[in-house]
Formats: C-alpha cells, sequence, structure tokens
C-alpha cells in the first residue's frame, strides 16, 4: 500500500491491516557510474519496498531521497543536504508517520553510506523519549545462499559494490529505458587502493570510498542481465517482507522504550 495512493477517509483502515507498520523508503540521488541513473537507489528501493509490502502487508512512505552523500556532492545530479538537515528533517518525518496513526517505521536503506547515519540516528531515539519503533534495513541484504545463487548464475564472484553486476541488472530488470551500457568505461570500477594502509588497520575517514572509487563505480558490471535483475529483485523482496514480518511480531522493544522512559530521571 502506498501512501500517496491512499485517501483520507481509509487511512486509518490501511494502517489497521498494516498492523501500524509503515515503511520509509530511504537513499539518496548520486552518479552510478556513467551507465545508471542518479536515481538508481531510489529505482530499486521504492520497487523493492512496494512489493514487499504487498508480501507482507505495510503502508510504504514516499521516496525519501535526504540520506547521506557529501562524498559525491561534485558530480551533477547529487542532492548531498547538511548532516543537520538530514537529521532533522528523517526525526520530523518519523514524528508525522507515528501522527498519522503509525506506531512501528522501518527505515529501509537502498543506499550503503546511509549505513553510519542511521544507526546513529535510531541510537539517538532514547535520548528523545519518543513513543514509536524505529528500525532500520539495507535493502540490498542478501542471505550467503542467494549470493552463491546469484555468483553461480552470473558466473563471476564480484557482485559489485556500486553500480556493478547487481544494480546493472537490477536496473536491466526494473527500468531498461535508462540504461546506457556503451557509456561506461570498464576500466573505472577498479580500486585506486589509496588510503589502503590506513584502511587495514581499521581507520575510517570521509574520504575512504572516494578514495578507492573516484568514479562512484566499484564491480563489473558486464555480466548482468534483466533475468538475473528479476532473480535479485525477488530475492530482496522476500527478505525485506520477512522483515517486515519480524517487525510486526516485535513486542519487546515497545516495553524497552516504557521500561526507559520510567527510569531515565532516575
Amino acid at each position: 500500500m502506498l501512501w500517496e495512493e491512499l485517501t483520507a477517509k481509509n487511512f486509518l483502515e490501511k494502517i489497521n491491516e498494516s498492523s501500524g507498520v509503515c515503511v520509509l523508503p530511504i537513499g539518496v540521488l548520486e552518479k552510478h557510474g556513467n551507465h545508471l541513473p542518479v536515481g538508481t537507489d531510489m529505482i530499486i528501493g521504492q520497487a523493492v519496498c512496494k512489493k514487499a509490502a504487498q508480501m507482507e502487508k505495510a503502508v510504504v512512505f514516499p521516496y525519501y531521497f535526504l540520506g547521506q552523500i557529501a562524498e559525491a556532492r561534485q558530480y551533477p545530479g547529487c542532492i548531498a543536504a547538511s548532516h543537520k538537515l538530514i537529521m532533522d528533517a528523517l526525526l520530523e518525518m518519523c514524528d508525522e508517520i507515528h501522527r498519522n496513526g503509525f506506531k512501528k517505521i522501518i527505515i529501509c536503506s537502498s543506499h550503503g553510506g546511509n549505513s553510519y547515519f542511521l544507526p546513529f540516528f535510531l541510537q539517538e531515539m532514547p535520548r528523545l523519549n519518543r513513543s514509536y519503533n524505529a528500525y532500520s534495513y539495507f535493502v540490498p541484504h542478501l542471505k550467503s545462499n542467494q549470493v552463491k545463487t546469484i555468483n553461480d548464475c552470473a558466473k563471476t564472484g564480484d557482485l559489485g559494490y556500486h553500480a556493478g553486476l547487481t544494480e546493472t541488472a537490477l536496473i536491466m530488470h526494473l527500468r531498461p529505458d535508462l540504461i546506457d551500457m556503451k557509456a561506461q568505461d570498464i576500466t573505472e570500477c577498479k580500486s585506486k587502493g589509496r588510503l589502503a594502509e590506513l584502511r587495514d588497520k581499521g581507520v575510517f575517514s570521509g574520504f575512504n570510498w572516494y578514495a578507492e572509487y573516484p568514479y562512484h563505480f566499484a564491480g563489473d558490471p558486464s555480466p548482468a542481465n534483466p533475468q538475473l535483475g528479476e532473480v535479485v529483485f525477488d530475492m530482496l523482496c522476500e527478505n525485506l517482507a520477512e522483515v517486515i514480518k519480524a517487525v510486526k511480531n516485535d513486542d519487546d522493544s515497545e516495553k524497552m522504550i516504557k521500561e526507559f522512559n520510567l527510569t531515565c530521571y532516575h
């Protein structure tokens, strides 16, 4: 169920049908090599959330692109809002979702660069004393047996980190009209190896990703095809549907919210 397609009249009914669960798909607008659209994360994330919410009923919030992407702001088409704005805006969106009647919000990221931003955002929730439950989930997450299936189908061990095999195959399946494989120089997908010594020692820098992949392209997409994209898409949808079901069954988080709010001032 898509939020924007509901009417004011049937809204409360759909909340009940979804067990009070809202899925918020979040990513960014950024360069995905030269062969994929800047909305790649948006297209994949929105499609997976929509189908998963049909499999395990939930309401899907309109796609939200204010994620963390400071390292790509030098490229055309990128929207890189400040960290203060993305924190404040996401909190306000979650508050608004809750005000409309939802008790649980799954923030589904289709962008790897949100992997630090979203956990920190959720760690802030106890301090803010919100009465709803919020969770984060990485949409491209694959189980080990699924990775093996994909590798066997594509006859490669490289799924690609960004604009590589899986993302290219997914866009071939979902929006083949937006791909231009001839526009991409395949040599740009190789790591430059910069900052390798620091990374090997467990040191993190805001330039880690850009140091390796300045073209925002990682992984050979050559084996990609629409059929593989459909296989991957179905896997991602099934995985997210399982997550939605698990969130519906989660009673402990609500108990912990009440427990924390009662004890945090003692």
